[in-house]
């Protein structure tokens, strides 16, 4: 039964790495509708869109890379009591992926005004 919850653990952190490569390689088309960084601010200027999608797969990488690190070694540590820690892993990763969206939407709105119509300030 530990290996069904090794890979729902491992899910997040690699569809994180998954997502910040495919960004880094080929970021989405300007206002894309399929799996984008999509917000009001970045659909006003391409040079928020572009922003958006550099800084977010560069921290999605970091991030996919530590947390999957970090949850394999805490899944294989405490592999007797897996039932009860692999929960609190999950949470952990959906915590980092919130910050890390309020991270880059805190740097576009220092980087990016919303008034001029997405100009940078």
């Amino acid at each position: 039964m530990y290996i069904p919850y090794f890979i729902v653990v491992m899910l997040s952190p690699a569809a994180m790495l998954l997502v910040g490569l495919l960004w880094k390689i080929s970021p989405p088309p300007y206002q894309s509708t399929g799996l984008a960084y999509n917000t009001e601010l970045t659909r006003k200027d391409p040079d928020a869109w572009m922003a958006a999608h550099h800084h977010c797969a560069r921290l999605w990488v970091r991030i996919g890379v530590i947390s999957g690190g970090a949850s394999a070694f805490l899944m294989v540590l405490f592999q007797a009591n897996y039932a009860s820690i692999w929960l609190w892993l999950i949470i952990g990763q959906m915590v980092l992926f919130c910050v890390s969206v309020f991270m880059i939407d805190l740097l576009l709105k220092n980087t990016f005004t919303e008034e001029d119509s997405g100009k940078k300030k």
